[in-house]
């Protein structure tokens, strides 16, 4: 039958795309479509997704399939090749036998069927281990560069920011949370020899935790899917760092940090009849949601590219 030809043809190029999620599969697609419209509110369903890879199927949609094998890296004109399979093999279908119908022939051998045609075009190759880990050493090193010229910035110009945490929102999104993680500490550490005091180490938790809930955010609750929902997440992080930075600084460095504009803001807040520990929380968290909005703007401008590269596998060269 034509149809388990499609879904054996739609198993493969998962595979060969390193074998992507169903979820993961709905999501790039509802991307894409909603890319395709400019806006928002194309959401396709895991199980939507899935049993179009099911075998046996005598009903096809063909711009389903379509947006499958894009999301899966095959080229728009390849992707037309599956478009047709889909609607030539629906006659074929309809003039199958029932299985109620007397076979022609009993005895001899039966005819072997004819084998399923291939896919219009080929399955766009997968990246090596080699090339995926050149590729993810590559965005980490330059997240982690951003991150600390974020944080020289911040220092020559004494301003209410911190700009240490946007290659980690960007990493959040393109490579998931515990990438994000593992920049975020490098980070912290790299600054020591770089600013010649180690008094940024223990806000390390702090980036931890900003890098956690982006990457869970972008990664699993699709909070990435659009500039809104994405900056809403960032106010989020900024709260939780906040909440995690106020008793740091107030317990090691007994309400100032190293940080000039910050300490600033606390005594204003201090001014108007703040206690310490109450004008450390107003002066972090003005600061904190202002550089997590500036980090979740950059974050997602540059992370949904790389996801995309590292989602579509490279292409080869064409044949001459």
């Amino acid at each position: 039958m034509a149809e388990p030809s499609i879904a054996e043809g739609l198993q493969a190029l998962r595979e060969q795309a390193g074998a992507v999620t169903y979820a993961e599969i709905a999501a790039r697609i509802s991307r894409l479509r909603a890319e395709r419209s400019g806006g928002a509110g194309f959401e396709v369903s895991r199980s939507t997704v899935y049993d179009a890879f099911r075998p046996g199927r005598t009903r096809l949609n063909p711009d389903l399939v379509v947006d499958i094998v894009l999301s899966l890296g095959v080229s728009p004109e390849d992707a037309e090749g599956w478009r047709e399979r889909c609607t030539t093999t629906r006659p074929a279908v309809a003039r199958s036998p029932s299985r109620s119908a007397p076979s022609d022939s009993v005895a001899g051998p039966q005819p072997t069927p004819p084998s399923p045609p291939a896919p219009a075009g080929r399955a766009a190759p997968t990246w090596t281990g080699r090339q995926r880990l050149l590729l993810v050493a590559a965005t980490l090193l330059a997240a982690i560069a951003v991150n600390l010229v974020g944080g020289e910035l911040v220092i020559w110009l004494e301003l209410p920011l911190f700009l240490d945490m946007i290659g980690t929102a960007v990493v959040a999104i393109a490579l998931g949370p515990w990438y994000a993680v593992a920049t975020a500490v490098v980070t912290q550490f790299a600054a020591v020899p770089l600013h010649g005091t180690s008094a940024g180490l223990p806000f390390t938790p702090v980036a931890i935790v900003g890098a956690l809930i982006w990457g869970y955010g972008a990664r699993r609750w699709g909070l990435a899917r659009s500039l809104p929902r994405f900056l809403l997440l960032s106010v989020v992080v900024a709260l939780a760092c906040t909440i995690v930075a106020v008793p740091i600084t107030a317990a090691v460095f007994e309400g100032y940090s190293s940080h000039v504009a910050a300490n600033s803001l606390t005594d204003r807040f201090q001014t108007v009849g703040e206690n310490l520990v109450l004008a450390v929380a107003s002066s972090n968290l003005t600061a904190s949601v202002l550089d997590k909005l500036i980090a979740g703007f950059v974050g997602l401008a540059l992370g949904v590219p790389l996801l995309s590269t590292f989602a579509s596998p490279p292409r080869e060269p064409s044949s001459p």
